[in-house]
C-alpha cells in the first residue's frame, strides 16, 4: 500500500511540473534591456534619406553610402566596398571615423557624432531608434545647430526644417 502512495505522489508531482511555464530566453531579455550601442554594431545600408526643406516638404536625397559602427566609432563607407567595387580598388575602403556618443537614458536615444583630432567637435546631433535589423535616425548637422539653436526633438514626427531623416537596414 505504501508503494502505491509513493508511486502516486511521484506521478502527481511530475504531472504538476509538466505544465509549468517555460523560462524566458536570456538573450531576449538582454536585447530588450536597452543596450542601444550593442544593437548598432555592424554595417548598415541607408535605405531612405530625406531632408526637411524650408517649404515644409521632405526632400529625398540620393545616397550610395553605408554606415559602419564598430564599438563607439561611426564610419561612412561606400556601398561599392561590400561589392568589391571602385572604392575598394582605389584603397578608399577605410574612411574617417567619428566618435559616437549616446544618451541611452532618453527615449528615443539621443546621440552625437563627434569629430576627433584637430577638428574636434560635433558633426551630427539627433535621435535614433533601433528595432532589430532596422533603425531610424533623425539628425541635423552641427553647423546648422550653430546658426539656429534648436532643442533636440522628442520624436520622429514632425521632422524640423533642416533636419535629416534616415532609415537603415542591417547588412548580413
Amino acid at each position: 500500500m505504501r508503494t502505491r502512495w509513493i508511486a502516486f505522489a511521484v506521478v502527481a508531482f511530475a504531472g504538476l511540473t509538466a505544465f509549468a511555464p517555460a523560462p524566458f530566453m536570456r538573450a531576449d531579455r538582454d536585447r530588450k534591456s536597452g543596450d542601444v550601442l550593442a544593437s548598432l554594431q555592424g554595417t548598415w545600408t541607408i535605405v531612405d534619406k530625406h531632408r526637411m526643406g524650408p517649404n515644409g516638404k521632405l526632400l529625398k536625397t540620393f545616397n550610395s553610402q553605408k554606415i559602419q559602427i564598430d564599438k563607439d566609432v561611426w564610419r561612412y563607407v561606400s556601398a561599392l566596398v561590400g561589392k568589391g567595387g571602385l572604392a575598394k580598388a582605389k584603397g578608399k575602403a577605410a574612411t574617417i571615423g567619428y566618435k559616437l556618443e549616446l544618451v541611452q537614458s532618453s527615449r528615443p536615444t539621443e546621440f552625437r557624432v563627434r569629430r576627433t583630432g584637430a577638428l574636434e567637435g560635433d558633426y551630427m546631433v539627433g535621435i535614433l531608434q533601433v528595432d532589430g535589423d532596422s533603425a531610424r535616425i533623425m539628425y541635423r548637422l552641427a553647423t546648422t545647430a550653430l546658426r539656429a539653436e534648436q532643442a533636440t526633438p522628442r520624436g520622429f514626427d514632425p521632422v524640423p526644417e533642416g533636419w535629416y531623416l534616415m532609415t537603415l537596414r542591417r547588412d548580413h
